[in-house]
C-alpha cells in the first residue's frame, strides 16, 4: 500500500546575516583553492563555517576531516539534491550560493514555531525554532524490506508518514527486541529519532529516523515531549537526484507528490 503526501511548500529563507557572512567566506576563497578536489586545512575552516552557519554542522571549526564536518557535508548535499557524499568539492560552493538565494524548501506551518519536519526523499531532518530552521540534519529511514525481531522475519521497514508528536523519551541507552537504540525519542508506537554512529546517503534502518551519534546529544535540551513532527516525501531539487528519486518511490513504495 503506497503512502501519498500532499502539503503546500513554502521557502524557508536563510537569514539576512548568514547570507552576508556566507558571502564574506565564499568570497574569500581564491580560484586555484575552490577548484581543489581535496580541500586543504585552511579551506576546510572556510567550509566548516559555512557549514555552522547554514545549521548543518555544530562540532568545533578546526580544519579537520573527521566524522562531524563528513556527515555535515553528506547533510548538506542531501538537502541541495547533490551527489550524497561526504567529500567536499569546488562545485559545492555554487551550491551555497544557490542555498542561500532560495533557502529550504519546508512546509509552513505558521501555527507551529517549533517542529521537527523530517524529509524521507532528501533524507534530511529539520529543527525549526520560532520559525526559522535553526539546524538540519542527515537521516537515516526505513530501508522498505523486511527486518529481524526476535530471530524471526517481520514486517516491512517503513518509516510512517503523518503529523505526530514527541511522546517519549530515553535519557540513555535502550534495549530492546531490534536492538539498542541511543537516546531514543518515540513519535508513534516503536518509532523513534535516535542517535547512530554510522550516517548513510540511503534508507537503511527498520522504520526509525537515525541521526548521527553527536546530533542526538545536541538536540538532548532542544527537544520535548508534544513537539509536533511531521514526516514527509519531497520533491528533488535538481535532476542529479533522479536516480534517489527512483530508488526510495521503487524501494519504499512512496508517492512522491
Amino acid at each position: 500500500m503506497k503512502h501519498s503526501v500532499t502539503h503546500d511548500h513554502a521557502l524557508l529563507r536563510v537569514a539576512a546575516v548568514v547570507g552576508i557572512a556566507l558571502t564574506v567566506a565564499i568570497s574569500s576563497v581564491s580560484p586555484a583553492l575552490a577548484a581543489t578536489e581535496s580541500p586543504s586545512r585552511t579551506e576546510m575552516v572556510r567550509v566548516q563555517q559555512t557549514l555552522q552557519q547554514l545549521g548543518l554542522y555544530r562540532s568545533q571549526v578546526d580544519g579537520s576531516h573527521g566524522q562531524a564536518t563528513g556527515d555535515a557535508i553528506m547533510a548538506f548535499h542531501k538537502v541541495v539534491s547533490a551527489d550524497r557524499t561526504s567529500e567536499w568539492t569546488h562545485e559545492d560552493w555554487e551550491n551555497v550560493r544557490a542555498l542561500v538565494a532560495v533557502g529550504y524548501d519546508i512546509p509552513d506551518r505558521p501555527d507551529e514555531p517549533d517542529r521537527i519536519e523530517v524529509d524521507l526523499y532528501r533524507q534530511v531532518m529539520y529543527l525549526v525554532e520560532g520559525g526559522d530552521v535553526a539546524a538540519i540534519f542527515p537521516i537515516v529511514s526505513g530501508k522498505g524490506d523486511t527486518y529481524e525481531r526476535l530471530g524471526r522475519r517481520t514486517g516491512g521497514a517503513h518509516t510512517p508518514v503523518g503529523d505526530y508528536t514527541l511522546i517519549r523519551h530515553v535519557t540513555g541507552w535502550r534495549y530492546g527486541s531490534y536492538g539498542p537504540i541511543y537516546r531514543p525519542w518515540y513519535f508513534i508506537g516503536g518509532y523513534a529519532i535516535h542517535g547512530s554512529k554510522i550516517a548513510r546517503p540511503q534508507p537503511a534502518s527498520n522504520g526509525c529516523v537515525r541521526i548521527p551519534m553527536q546530533d542526538i546529544d545536541w538536540l538532548e535540551d532542544r527537544l520535548s515531549l508534544g513537539m509536533p513532527v511531521h514526516v514527509w516525501v519531497g520533491r528533488p531539487s535538481s535532476a542529479v537526484a533522479a536516480f534517489h528519486l527512483e530508488y526510495l518511490a521503487a524501494s519504499l513504495q512512496y508517492d512522491i507528490v
